[in-house]
């Protein structure tokens, strides 16, 4: 299966319907602190049996011709996406693990920032939720560097135009999304 134009709309119709919220008000307050009158909770799309699969194959025919053998970002928004992906990858005959960053190395155990099963040096694809400003993917990407894992692409969900795809790129990375804010905010009032 590769993702189609129907798959696309559907995918964006359960993000509307499920994640998407907005408030007159800027009733919102997002990680970076800021105050906003739109919401999208992808969580509540990644986290569905059909909207994983959606986004699984969006994104797999997004990276499947490159040479990834990780896919993943900061936890917990990029957790289902990886997931996802990775499923859809096996299914598909081209396997990519998954991986998981957290915000900062455990203090006990194996100490790891980075769980999941990639091998050194291995490519990888970092996926995010929302892109707002860029911070969590940059941080994302400083953690997968400093591990010695090169990063090919990444790709969110949604990107907010604010600011964070361009901060991204100025790392050197290259950034896609699926979906912009202007997709959803363009079926307002």
């Amino acid at each position: 299966m590769f993702f189609k134009t129907k798959d696309r709309t559907r995918l964006l119709a359960l993000l509307v319907r499920d994640a998407f919220r907005y408030s007159p008000e800027k009733a919102f307050q997002l990680t970076s602190g800021k105050k906003t009158a739109y919401y999208i909770d992808c969580k509540k799309v990644s986290l569905d049996a059909e909207g994983a699969t959606l986004i699984g194959y969006a994104i797999f025919d997004r990276i499947k011709d490159l040479s990834a053998k990780g896919v993943g970002g900061m936890t917990l928004g990029a957790d289902p996406i990886a997931t996802a992906v990775s499923v859809v990858s096996f299914l598909e005959k081209h396997p990519i693990s998954a991986f998981i960053v957290r915000k900062e190395a455990k203090s006990h155990g194996s100490k790891q920032q980075i769980e999941g099963n990639l091998v050194e040096g291995a490519h990888v694809v970092v996926v995010e939720d929302v892109v707002t400003t860029g911070g969590s993917t940059i941080r994302t990407l400083e953690a997968l560097r400093k591990a010695g894992h090169p990063v090919l692409k990444v790709i969110a969900l949604v990107d907010r135009k604010e600011g964070g795809a361009e901060a991204i790129t100025e790392t050197g990375a290259s950034f896609e999304s699926l979906f912009t804010i202007d997709d959803f905010t363009h079926q307002l009032p």
